[in-house]
């Protein structure tokens, strides 16, 4: 396989219960998240050269700060034999609206790299990997509606 695409569902919190602030700046949180039929597309192809690179329709998240680019250098640390790849993001969720945009869209890159280069990484090597970038990146995983706690990574 040497490319692959994907749907990156947005989500909605059904509730959400804010409790304590954390010491390390988060929130310790009680919510009911659902996956909705608005999505991101992305396009990921191997490379032979050793980089990255992002194709979008919106400018000012083609840069180095994305998350997708986080999540690429993260597997890319751990798995030396990942080659560079080519990602097309048809970005159709809107930005910072509390759909979790780029979270789903960095938990769909995840999940698809992890099927284009074979690295058979269990649930929890892709939920730890996932929580390393970002708290919503975790809810994003799943595509059923789930009860999250926690500052969002303890998933019932």
């Amino acid at each position: 396989m040497n490319k692959i695409y994907s749907k990156a569902r947005a989500k909605i919190n059904l509730n959400l219960i804010v409790l304590n602030k954390r010491e390390d700046n988060y929130h310790n949180i009680k919510s009911i998240f659902q996956k909705i039929n608005l999505y991101d597309e992305l396009y990921i192809t191997k490379t032979e050269n050793n980089s990255f690179e992002l194709e979008t329709n919106i400018e000012e998240i083609n840069n180095k700060e994305n998350i997708i680019y986080k999540a690429y250098n993260k597997l890319k640390e751990k798995y030396s034999f990942i080659t560079g790849v080519k990602v097309k993001l048809n970005k159709k969720i809107p930005m910072q609206t509390g759909l979790a945009g780029g979270s789903t869209d960095c938990a769909s890159f995840i999940l698809s790299m992890n099927k284009l280069f074979n690295l058979n990484l269990s649930k929890k090597e892709i939920v730890d990997i996932g929580k390393s970038l970002g708290a919503d990146v975790i809810q994003c995983f799943y595509n059923n509606a789930i009860m999250a706690e926690g500052i969002g990574d303890i998933i019932n």
